[in-house]
């Protein structure tokens, strides 16, 4: 499924989501925790009834200057705001940009946005953005939205589309996978550009697909999944060099946490549904999460102890939510913020 969501899915989104109050109901730290729930009330009150307008530059910059939260607000299906909103629940404030997208990631001042040029459309527009969420460099890729990501130092960004099929259960799809410089809008190459090596020689196959980029901290080194056949793999990323190394098998949509210890992921199971799972990339140890559902989605860190995650939400009115998980394999899962897609944490 399109982590945006199906095209039966977004339509039933769309016409049913109303504006969703915010509710950081996860703290951020054991200091926040002890006082998410009257933070939580206190933006639902904020937030009853009253639409967001557009914030100014001084409302931007003081959201900025503290720990927050980028998501994709639904409220209707031409209104898919981007908002930011302060993780410190002492001072839950909250903004709404211009800036429309239906996948966004940002970094040091850089994003990313993947948005369909209309409804329905099989062609998505790319927007390279600033800290003031206007558009720097815009372009147009064929196919359907899927993944994008911005390196932690904002110095590249990665987005896939469908360029056939729109699922990554459907055997016969196709992706593309392209590396930009923020900085220039100019592509880097698309992955399968790239020289493949597995176990010491060259790898090679017309039918690699990639897709799911994560960056490292020193943004030139990069994991992603290369699916050859029926076979998923963990492949490690040099820009630099335009090579990419065969790690590990089966390992889709990877996110590097943020000390870059850890890989959560997607893990195909024996009975063909996926399980969020956490790679420890020292011992090479995986350990299952606590998510009971097949879930596709690339998933953002939180912290270094938990993990947030877009899924449909059918207990509640918005069908669709940000939940959060411990990355350790306890817990449960947890509403994060209703009614949104696309989280970001900026730290």
């Amino acid at each position: 499924m399109n982590p945006s969501i199906s095209r039966q899915g977004r339509q039933k989104i769309f016409a049913w989501v109303v504006l969703g109050c915010m509710a950081l109901a996860i703290g951020y730290t054991s200091w926040v925790i002890q006082r998410a729930d009257a933070s939580a009330d206190h933006v639902q009150e904020q937030g009853k009834g009253t639409p967001l307008s557009i914030a100014g530059p001084d409302e931007l910059e003081a959201i900025q200057k503290q720990p927050h939260v980028l998501f994709v607000n639904l409220e209707n299906p031409y209104n898919a705001q981007v908002r930011l909103a302060g993780l410190d629940p002492e001072f839950p404030q909250r903004a709404q940009t211009a800036l429309k997208c239906e996948r966004i990631h940002y970094a040091a001042g850089n994003g990313i946005c993947l948005m369909y040029d209309s409804y329905g459309a099989q062609q998505v527009s790319v927007t390279l953005f600033g800290s003031d969420f206007k558009p720097r460099h815009q372009f147009t890729a064929e196919g359907l939205l899927s993944r994008a990501r911005v390196s932690p130092d904002g110095k590249y960004a990665a987005f896939t589309v469908f360029v056939t099929g729109h699922s990554y259960n459907d055997a016969n799809m196709s992706t593309a996978t392209i590396l930009v410089d923020t900085a220039t809008g100019v592509s880097l190459g698309n992955l399968e550009e790239f020289e493949t090596w597995k176990d010491g020689y060259l790898y090679q196959a017309p039918e690699f697909n990639f897709w799911g980029v994560t960056f490292a901290q020193d943004s030139n080194q990069f994991y992603a999944t290369l699916r050859h056949g029926n076979t998923t793999y963990l492949v490690q990323g040099d820009i630099s060099a335009r090579k990419l190394t065969v790690l590990r098998e089966n390992v889709e949509c990877p996110s590097l946490s943020p000390n870059g210890t850890r890989i959560a992921f997607k893990k195909r199971t024996p009975t063909g549904l996926w399980q969020f799972t956490v790679l420890d990339l020292a011992t090479m140890k995986e350990i299952p999460l606590a998510e009971p559902e097949s879930i596709d989605d690339q998933v953002e860190w939180l912290d270094n102890e938990h993990i947030l995650y877009q899924k449909i939400d059918s207990d509640s009115p918005n069908f669709v939510s940000v939940f959060v998980l411990p990355a350790d394999g306890s817990g449960k899962p947890e509403v994060f913020i209703p009614g949104v897609i696309s989280p970001v944490i900026v730290r």
